[in-house]
């Protein structure tokens, strides 16, 4: 059984305060667990909507699903004529404690013009690494998962002669609290050059490690 909330505030020692705090996790966890093994709905929706592309009907409302879904489909089958790509390589270990920085730049496939005046609004958000991702916005203590910027305008850099996007984040939560034990990071695009027949394909960082302390190299 849960512990009575009224009963956690009258709870005066550490361990006791500690013992409760990893039980909650762990419900957390295998709540988490019987979510991601319900997955048959989802994926007969997913099997649907891949026969509705193949049969040419497939429309944009696909750019609404989860970007961690769209990104499992091939490249050839879906819409999207330009997507977001990071400048650098993202490290698969990142310590929740530093910031860390990301340039995002706009790819277009050929013959599809992106106008210099052109300003693109992106996002990020935090995905745990489940069958049927459950977004996260919060840390175990309630705050929020990022610091920094979590929001950041694509615009035309004269020097560099192209689109870009940067980013400053921190993530505020170890990822051993999800199950797995590892999380999807995914940057987003708002769809403004949807009226041109432009639409973005988000960029997904899969499978990061965030750690509570930054792993010494060994020279």
């Amino acid at each position: 059984m849960l512990p009575n909330p009224d009963s956690i505030h009258k709870v005066s020692s550490s361990s006791e305060h500690k013992r409760i705090r990893q039980f909650l996790i762990k419900q957390n966890l295998l709540l988490s667990e019987i979510v991601s093994n319900n997955t048959h709905t989802i994926l007969d929706l997913q099997s649907i909507l891949q026969k509705y592309h193949q049969e040419g009907k497939f429309i944009t409302d696909n750019i609404n699903l989860s970007p961690l879904i769209i990104d499992s489909v091939s490249e050839e089958s879906h819409p999207y004529k330009a997507k977001l790509k990071s400048t650098q390589t993202i490290p698969k270990i990142i310590c929740k404690s530093k910031y860390f920085r990301v340039t995002i730049e706009l790819k277009t496939k050929p013959g599809v013009d992106i106008l210099r005046s052109d300003r693109i609004d992106l996002s990020v958000s935090l995905y745990s690494a489940e069958s049927v991702p459950q977004k996260i916005l919060y840390t175990m203590q309630g705050k929020s998962i990022f610091r920094g910027d979590s929001t950041a305008i694509m615009a035309y850099d004269l020097v560099e002669s192209r689109h870009l996007a940067h980013f400053k984040l921190q993530i505020s939560e170890v990822s051993s609290h999800y199950v797995g034990g590892r999380v999807n990071l995914v940057f987003e695009a708002k769809q403004s050059l949807a009226s041109r027949g432009i639409f973005i394909k988000p960029l997904v960082i899969k499978n990061l490690r965030i750690r509570a302390k930054e792993i010494k190299r060994q020279e």
